[in-house]
């Protein structure tokens, strides 16, 4: 079950709660658990993406860094 951050605009916390895709898809709208308000929004965090530019050795491991050794 995929966890969703969100963020009260009325106390600026931050909480996360679990909720199956088809209850987000119907509009899911949480309140805050500090202080129940629901003057809430989502926040969603950088995902880092590791990968190739496609380019030089390719995600060898055993070339340096620019090389095209490895095919």
């Amino acid at each position: 079950m995929p966890t969703y951050n969100y963020k009260c605009k009325a106390c600026e916390n931050t909480f996360s709660i679990k909720a199956t895709v088809k209850e987000k898809g119907e509009g899911l709208e949480p309140s805050c658990p500090k202080c129940e308000s629901e003057n809430t929004f989502q926040i969603f965090n950088s995902v880092g993406i590791i990968g190739s530019s496609g380019s030089g050795n390719a995600g060898c491991s055993t070339c340096p860094p620019g090389a095209n050794c490895c095919g």
